[in-house]
């Protein structure tokens, strides 16, 4: 098959390229200098420049631009000058907001802190049923009545039973505990309280994703002057328990920004690590970390004294902090009979006795509820004239 000829070919080359003229040269003959592209476009921009210049605006054509040199393109910097920074050291400020955890912090001279720590981002990890989310509803209830504005984000489970199915749920269980702390009925505690706390329901049964929570969050926040956080639980906001770390880092960061105290319930593994393993430790500021530990021998008995035997299993909490300082040994815990509350266990082992700071066994001191600031009365101190009857 023959190749089809292109009536309309890119090149001819059965033609000879001439020799292009030079201005003003009789057609046909030879030129002595022919003006090459380079120098008309030297030409062109001297003759823009003196036109510009003549002007007075110095205007460069579109046609000249690819030739001149361009600006550099402004780079954003995001650094911090120390000169700037007024304030220095700060000693780190408590928030007294449970009986135990209050207790395993200290101050730089060694005598207890008088709380968690201020403005930070604290996890809480440990084993089922050793009393995490009543703490959490602890402390709560006990920020409340110090005039904190508290978010509850529940993720884990329900928190009001909407068919109203007879089960207990955690509105239940909170108000349950609300009456026990604080000494209320239910009803003058919800009058007092029902305004300063919401619930961010957050269950992965709902379909919400990471970005819903953060909109939630962050109008919780913003909006609604929320300064207490409590998450129930970091892992349930995402069911993959892939990103919990870069989850609570993303936190973490967000929280220093607008100044929220955040309580972060984790679960652990079979391990007795907590899922995210030790990164979560590391990338919390504030780490109170339950777990369970079996009496190995007849002098770690003996060490611990009262009722411990031989293969006993205790309850124990440990506490690490980057801001301040902590207790460097386990504490023992137990679950209150009566209120089913996490408490200190009055046998502490004898060879810590010693080490424990002042005050330590002393019982802290109930405050009283907050006081609702009363509106600005109005000023009368207009005075009013009274027309004379004719």
């Amino acid at each position: 098959m023959s190749k089809r000829k292109s009536s309309t070919p890119f090149v001819d080359d059965t033609k000879k390229k001439k020799k292009p003229q030079a201005p003003g040269t009789p057609p046909g003959q030879p030129s002595e200098q022919v003006a090459t592209p380079d120098q008309m476009v030297q030409m062109m921009q001297t003759l823009q420049g003196m036109l510009g210049a003549m002007s007075g605006t110095g205007q460069t054509y579109a046609s000249a631009q690819p030739f001149t040199p361009q600006a550099p393109e402004a780079v954003s910097h995001e650094v911090v000058l120390p000169s700037t920074l007024e304030r220095g050291i700060v000693h780190q400020e408590a928030l007294r907001i449970h009986p135990l955890y209050d207790k395993l912090f200290l101050d730089l001279t060694g005598n207890m802190l008088g709380g968690v720590p201020k403005g930070c981002t604290i996890t809480i990890t440990g084993p089922p049923y050793i009393g995490k989310t009543r703490s959490a509803l602890e402390m709560m209830v006990r920020a409340l009545m110090d005039g904190m504005r508290v978010g509850y984000v529940v993720a884990e489970e329900g928190f009001y039973d909407e068919n109203d199915s007879g089960r207990n749920d955690l509105f239940s269980r909170f108000l349950e505990l609300a009456v026990q702390v604080s000494g209320l009925t239910e009803k003058a505690f919800r009058k007092s309280y029902d305004g300063s706390y919401v619930i961010i329901p957050n269950q992965y049964h709902l379909g919400k994703t990471w970005a819903d929570f953060i909109r939630d969050y962050r109008f919780a926040v913003e909006d609604m002057g929320i300064n207490l956080m409590i998450i129930d639980s970091i892992n349930m906001l995402d069911p993959s328990k892939l990103n919990t770390v870069e989850n609570l880092n993303a936190l973490k960061t967000y929280n220093h920004d607008k100044g929220v105290t955040a309580i972060v319930i984790g679960q652990i593994k079979d391990t007795g690590l907590p899922q995210g393993g030790e990164a979560l430790f590391h990338t919390s500021e504030v780490a109170i970390h339950f777990y369970t530990r079996a009496v190995g021998s007849n002098d770690e008995a003996k060490a611990w004294g009262g009722d411990v035997k031989y293969r006993d299993k205790l309850e124990l909490v440990s506490a690490r902090s980057k801001v301040s300082k902590a207790l460097p040994f386990p504490i023992r815990v137990m679950m209150d009979e009566e209120t089913g509350l996490v408490r200190l266990h009055p046998n502490q082992a004898a060879v810590y006795k010693d080490r424990l700071p002042p005050g330590f066994w002393e019982e802290p001191k109930k405050k009283a509820p907050a006081k609702k600031k009363a509106p600005a009365k109005k000023s009368t101190s207009k005075k009013t004239t009274k027309k004379k009857s004719k």
